[in-house]
């Protein structure tokens, strides 16, 4: 966005002229930029400058307008519009983003009212620091508040800045001003979808769709979509013509894996789950060492070869799951290392019996260490998992001793020991919202229990959302474990020694599943791809693990109906009644 103004004084037109040929509609006469270029090489006057490289700018020749912007030494320093052209093509320009960011600024220090540079300004920020970039965006606006493109950027940072309720405000306020835009209703879409409504996510994507047939990430979103409503066959078909129209997207292909994997066709969708690396969730993960990733089993080390490095790249939740596969590349005859994160070393030290073979994560790579590497979740294409084939002999954890005193689980006067997870894991801010439930909704059914003398309650959760224990923290038979826990080697040990744990999806309920004691996970309407569809058992965790769905998206007291009929199921009698009657 550039809008030109009068550069030059007054009696001075030329190169004003020059400026405003250059700048009409059309790509630009390359001879009209040589004269620029031969005036200021016969004059030395730096107001050529400005033409010179608007017309390098316009035809793409970005490497060279900014060097024209760098002859700049006067008064052009503090010209607003050349400042802002300087920003524009430094920004095209790898490796000179601050030099773009330096522009902008010095052009609103000179000229706060401009809305171009504020918008600019704003496109430089928007990844980075949104928060800034917002800023801009609104005050671009205030100063043009007719320019949906500006509107539609906003959208996006919004969204980014999962606000997404402000973020479809400013894209139909886009869409009024310019309605037929595809990006402007994809992108409403994404913003319908982060608050979990997607009827109307969906319908967005069609209308993106339909202005443009061949807009692939509006195919690539709706199959997403799909695959969030449980309707992965249907998705397929937008995410294989995604992969059509955008062959080198990596999050078609991911979102095929996903598709592939939740129907249960392991082969095609392990194969594609090879793409995770290149979409934006992974950017900040980077394998150990510098070394190839094996193909196949048969490209994988042997005995007195350097070891494999496999690495945990994902939730200490992942790691516990797919860690049944590293006793596999031992009875395959495969060395190999395991780096992981600290809370699991002694996990997989010591109840996998695994020793100095496990060691922590590295963060970044060695690029001095050439030894061959792979992600511990491509470890099931290696060993071409299929759905009736999946490793699952349980325990493949185990105690390598008795709990010490302080983890040693007092046995309930009479019923069940039962552990209970209410919240995933923070770290991840999308998946936090959407797999944890608040304490609230389960505690009168566990409270009707522990009256009952049914059971006891042993909080497992850690981290922030602990404190939802507080208002019955003092009750004699609800322990609360979080103290007491420095590592899932501990945890190992509490959960071990229980008679059920009740988890939402997160590492716990993995670990319990590891260790063959009975479960049950409580999960969202669209989960993971590991729980497949519909099934209340895991193929992963047969014969321990139950699982529980949301009605709805959402939908908690849905799961909570689920869990009370169970325990009714569990005790044999109707809790609520007994329970009633109790109470007379």
């Amino acid at each position: 966005m550039f809008t030109s103004h009068s550069l030059l004084p007054q009696d001075s037109h030329d190169p004003q002229q020059l400026l405003e040929a250059i700048n009409a509609d059309g790509p630009p006469d390359p001879q009209l930029i040589d004269k620029a270029a031969q005036a200021h090489s016969r004059s030395g006057d730096e107001r050529w400058l400005m033409p010179w490289a608007l017309g390098l700018w316009r035809l793409g020749r970005h490497a060279e307008a900014l060097a024209v912007t760098d002859r700049a030494a006067g008064p052009l320093l503090a010209n607003a519009d050349f400042l802002t052209v300087r920003g524009m093509v430094a920004r095209q320009c790898e490796g000179h983003r601050e030099t773009a960011l330096q522009a902008y600024r010095q052009a609103l220090a000179v000229d706060p009212q401009r809305a171009d540079a504020h918008y600019n300004l704003a496109n430089l920020l928007m990844d980075e620091q949104p928060e800034q970039a917002e800023q801009h965006y609104r005050q671009s606006l205030v100063l043009a508040p007719g320019d949906a493109q500006v509107w539609h950027n906003l959208g996006i940072t919004l969204n980014n800045l999962s606000r997404y309720g402000e973020a479809i405000d400013a894209l139909k306020r886009s869409l009024r001003l310019q309605p037929g835009v595809a990006d402007v209703w994809c992108n409403l879409g994404l913003a319908h979808q982060g608050q979990g409504r997607f009827e109307p996510a969906m319908a967005a994507f069609r209308q993106a769709i339909g202005l443009d047939p061949n807009h692939a990430a509006s195919h690539i979103n709706m199959g997403n979509a799909l695959v969030c409503c449980l309707e992965p066959e249907q998705a397929l078909v937008y995410l294989e013509r995604g992969q059509q129209l955008a062959d080198s997207s990596a999050n078609s292909l991911w979102n095929l894996a996903l598709a592939h994997l939740l129907l249960g066709n392991f082969a095609q969708g392990w194969r594609y789950y090879e793409a995770r690396f290149a979409t934006a969730a992974f950017d900040a993960v980077e394998p150990p060492s510098a070394g190839p990733q094996p193909a196949s089993l048969a490209a994988c080390p042997r005995a007195g070869e350097p070891p494999l490095l496999v690495w945990s790249e994902q939730g200490m939740g992942d790691a516990i799951q797919f860690g049944r596969y590293l006793p596999m590349l031992e009875a395959a005859g495969i060395p190999y290392e395991f780096r992981c994160r600290p809370p699991l070393l002694r996990l997989f030290r010591q109840w996998l019996r695994l020793g100095e073979q496990v060691q922590p994560e590295t963060l970044r790579t060695d690029a001095d260490d050439q030894r061959p590497q792979c992600p511990l979740l491509s470890l099931p294409r290696l060993f071409g998992t299929e759905l009736e084939t999946v490793p699952s002999v349980l325990p493949y954890f185990q105690a390598p001793e008795s709990p010490p005193p302080h983890l040693q689980v007092s046995p309930p006067p009479g019923g069940l020991a039962v552990g209970i997870v209410w919240a995933a894991s923070a770290d991840n801010r999308q998946m936090y919202r959407h797999k944890s439930m608040p304490l609230a909704l389960l505690m009168p059914r566990l409270l009707d229990l522990l009256d009952l003398d049914l059971i006891d309650v042993h909080a497992l959760q850690v981290g922030p959302d602990a404190p939802q224990l507080d208002p019955w923290r003092s009750h004699p038979r609800i322990i609360d474990w979080a103290p007491r826990l420095n590592d899932f080697a501990d945890t190992a040990h509490v959960v071990s020694q229980l008679d059920l744990v009740i988890s939402v999806d997160t590492a716990v309920a993995h670990l319990a599943g590891a260790l063959n004691r009975p479960c049950w996970v409580l999960l969202p309407r669209n989960p993971d791809f590991r729980w497949l569809r519909h099934r209340a058992d895991s193929p992963w965790y047969p014969g321990c693990m139950r699982l529980f769905r949301q009605a709805d998206h959402g939908d908690w007291f849905s799961v909570v109906h689920q869990v009370k009929a169970a325990f009714d199921a569990l005790f044999l009698f109707d809790v609520d009644a007994l329970a009633a009657a109790k109470l007379h």
